[in-house]
């Protein structure tokens, strides 16, 4: 049979060519493309499993309550999320939240002056990230090192100041506790969840929009060609390390206002719970990939586990063991997603 000649063939089509079909957008596939598409659906899913084991999940002041229920976890992890982007971690974030409260209240107590014992407690955080950044970059050992230590350092100096027990009697301030610490800005949200959601939108911006951003994910990414084009790898580091420290104090001081008191074991576990949203969130343990964002959604999804097992009655025991399970679970999954790009 002869073939045909280009005149003889249907306009369009080439030898050997499928019909062409429209263009259709795979939606499917742009999802999957999408950053945070997997801990959406998590969320989805435990949302889903929580409505469906209990009728008043859908509440609003319950939804309000597992909002304001993650608001100190979530400064921990918003500054957590950034030491993680540049390939580093923080393990003392819970006892630098126990350390700025005791501050916090102790200076309150002592001189009665309000913005002195918030600015102390601000800086005490600022200043144990600061120390965490310095010491690792100086002595050159992973940061999972040097704050495992001051895990128990500065927990350890929140004890001797507080002298093993709580610091109470605090002066009555109408703002501080009644309207900042324990007032809602509108029906059934804090003012405290409105500043979580503030800090947790500025983080966004500083990791998508500005050069610093850009720089964290490259150190995260790979530190040595970061490096090479002339970035400086040792400030990044610290300058984490230190956004990590003080979203932890900015925990501590407003558990003070929510409480009206502090306590030297304050925050503690908070740092297994922070990693698992963090992780749960998307941002790879290795750094370079993920959003603030996804650490906002990680965090719903394991208040909203908490929240479950409060409804459920199960034992405060019991739940430190599901974070940890939790936990566990975010990590082989982080890793065989690694392991799968790797291979490919």
């Amino acid at each position: 049979m002869n073939t045909p000649t280009a005149m003889e063939r249907p306009p369009g089509r080439e030898v050997g060519t499928r019909p062409e079909s429209p263009v259709v957008p795979n939606l499917w596939q742009r999802l999957r493309g999408w950053d945070e598409f997997g801990v959406v659906l998590a969320l989805i899913v435990v949302m889903i499993g929580a409505t469906l084991s209990n009728r008043n999940f859908l509440r609003p002041d319950n939804l309000a309550g597992i909002l304001q229920n993650v608001t100190f976890l979530g400064f921990i992890a918003i500054g957590l999320s950034f030491a993680l982007l540049a390939g580093e971690i923080d393990i003392s974030v819970g006892s630098i939240y126990g350390l700025t409260s005791v501050v916090t209240a102790l200076v309150f107590r002592q001189t009665e002056v309000l913005l002195l014992a918030i600015f102390a407690g601000l800086g005490v955080g600022i200043a144990c990230g600061l120390v965490n950044g310095v010491v690792a970059t100086v002595l050159r050992v992973p940061a999972v090192i040097i704050t495992l230590a001051t895990l128990g350092v500065y927990r350890g100096f929140a004890l001797v100041l507080a002298k093993g027990a709580s610091v109470s009697g605090l002066p009555q301030d109408e703002f501080f506790f009644n309207i900042f610490g324990n007032g809602e800005a509108f029906q059934y949200i804090s003012w405290l969840t409105l500043l979580f959601l503030g800090v947790a939108v500025l983080a966004g911006l500083i990791v998508a929009r500005t050069a610093f951003g850009f720089q964290v994910y490259a150190v995260g990414s790979n530190a040595l060609a970061s490096r090479l084009v002339g970035f400086d790898v040792r400030r990044v580091r610290i300058a984490v390390l230190t956004i990590s420290g003080f979203t932890a104090g900015i925990a501590g001081v407003c558990s003070v206002a929510y409480l009206t008191s502090a306590t030297p074991t304050g925050g503690t576990g908070y740092e297994l719970e922070a990693l698992a949203a963090v992780i749960i969130g998307g941002i790879k343990l290795t750094g370079g990939r993920g959003s603030i964002l996804g650490t906002v959604i990680g965090l719903l999804v394991v208040g909203i586990i908490r929240n479950m097992l409060v409804l459920a009655s199960v034992s405060t025991n019991w739940q430190q063991a599901v974070t940890g399970a939790v936990l566990a679970a975010a990590v082989a999954v982080d890793q065989l997603a690694n392991r799968r790009v790797v291979e490919a």
